[in-house]
């Protein structure tokens, strides 16, 4: 397993990832980076889902945060 990834149980937060680039919550906003670190995560898989549904193309996925 990789050093930077944690066991499944103790992940925290759901990223959406779009194309090369993840949502990135500011301020009541929401823009993309095409950065890991910079990805805002969401409580719940169905928050990431509905954040996806309404910033990005179809097709994005969504993701255990694996930081």
């Amino acid at each position: 397993m990789d050093k930077m990834m944690k066991p499944d149980s103790t992940r925290t937060g759901w990223i959406v990832r779009t194309g090369n680039d993840y949502l990135y919550p500011q301020g009541g906003d929401v823009g993309y980076t095409p950065n890991l670190a910079d990805a805002g995560a969401f409580e719940s898989e169905e928050e990431a889902i509905e954040a996806g549904r309404d910033h990005c193309d179809p097709g994005f996925v969504v993701i255990r945060d694996p930081r």
